[in-house]
């Protein structure tokens, strides 16, 4: 089966290539040497395969990747940066990239992961394989440092508010397993002998372990920011009828085993930080889905109401008490499971964050544990063109 690939790059590189390409009758390579006319091509042509030099035409950090896939969104992209270029290989990686080499790889090396990128399977050329290998395993000794250094704290601070010391036991618990995988998978990359299929499965669990952990610290910061008053919402008008939707979906793909009932009324207009609002509603739904037993759907509703734009999250697990739900409200780090036996995830900011951000809009969060089993976790911000309150008395209805 002959794959198409377009190639853009230097003049100098793409002689090398099209020399080496007589050697690759499989491969029918098209070639540019300016990235305006590669865009237009890989529009045109819809490529297999796009393999591209970033740092072309006028091109800065990773705009030239954005501009080919949205181009042409069918075509599978290798992009191909300095061997040290870390940063932006991972950028790629993280946005999409089916690929990434060395702008001074061996031509053949080139075509190689070309090959395997076009047979569906995301690919590294050795020398970067390793690049990015030995960069994770200097980030994760950092990160088992950053562990180390909680443990002390938690020594230190026994004294302290029992929330902390919570807090610092049930993150030192939340990061050691995305820590340990990431590490494994880290040496295993390392690894030349490790096939190109192999590399890419461990590449999307590497993935889903950092970002797990950016996750538990992008929490972190938001919740120091309110602590100390520097945290601000970046306003704007959102319909948040389609934010459920997106989060709704997100969802069922995340949690394929549980039912999702939605009714949502649209258009349901706001002035609001939608991405921040995204984050709340997303939480709730997830814990929903989390605790929520088989066959027991979990209902989403989203209203005008008189009193504002309700957003509500309803399960049928074993519910949560009252009393709990006041401590998650009132202090951060706190959980409805002792540490030791957790068996769901979380830091333990999830509900406070979440009323924390309602609150910052104007609004209120409230629980209500239901009679026949479960939790409806609830929140109700101003409509469009309604003032908004910097911070409304009594926010929390637990």
């Amino acid at each position: 089966m002959v794959h198409s690939v377009l190639l853009c790059d230097t003049a100098a590189e793409i002689s090398a290539m099209q020399l080496a390409a007589f050697a690759e009758p499989d491969l029918a390579v098209e070639v540019s040497s300016d990235a305006l006319r590669a865009i237009e091509m890989a529009a045109r042509l819809r490529p297999d395969v796009v393999v591209c030099r970033l740092s072309m035409g006028g091109f800065v950090g990773t705009d030239l990747f954005g501009r080919l896939a949205d181009s042409s969104p069918e075509s599978r992209i290798v992009v191909k940066v300095r061997v040290d270029d870390v940063t932006r290989a991972s950028t790629c990686l993280a946005s999409g990239a089916w690929g990434v080499v060395a702008t001074d790889d061996d031509p053949r090396e080139v075509f190689g992961v070309a090959r395997s990128v076009a047979a569906g399977v995301v690919s590294l050329s050795l020398r970067l394989g390793r690049t990015l290998a030995d960069a994770l395993v200097e980030s994760l000794g950092s990160t088992e440092r950053l562990g180390r250094e909680l443990d002390d704290l938690r020594r230190s601070v026994s004294q302290g508010t029992s929330a902390k010391a919570d807090f610092l036991s049930n993150i030192s618990h939340e990061l050691r397993t995305p820590v340990t995988v990431a590490k494994g998978i880290a040496y295993v990359l390392r690894n030349p002998s490790v096939g190109d299929e192999e590399r890419g499965v461990f590449l999307e669990e590497l993935q889903g372990s950092l970002d797990k952990l950016i996750g538990m610290v992008d929490e972190i910061i938001t919740m120091s920011e309110l602590d100390s008053g520097t945290f601000q919402l970046s306003l704007a008008e959102v319909d948040l009828a389609q934010t459920v939707r997106r989060a709704v979906e997100a969802a069922r793909s995340q949690h394929p085993s549980v039912e999702i009932e939605t009714s949502i009324v649209a258009p349901l207009m706001a002035v609001a930080d939608g991405e921040r609002l995204a984050g709340v509603i997303t939480e709730l739904i997830n814990n929903a889905c989390r605790y929520s037993p088989a066959g027991a759907p979990v209902e989403i509703i989203a209203r005008p109401m008189s009193e504002g734009i309700v957003v509500s999250v309803t399960d049928r697990g074993e519910g949560l008490d009252r009393t709990v739900a006041k401590r998650s409200f009132d202090a951060p780090f706190s959980t409805g499971e002792g540490v030791l036996r957790k068996e769901k995830a979380g830091v333990g900011v999830g509900l406070h964050l979440a009323r924390q951000l309602v609150v910052e809009h104007g609004g209120i969060l409230w629980t209500d544990p239901l009679p026949g089993g479960g939790t409806r976790v609830a929140f109700c911000i101003p409509p469009q063109g309604a003032r908004m309150a910097t911070r409304p008395v009594g926010a929390v209805g637990a």
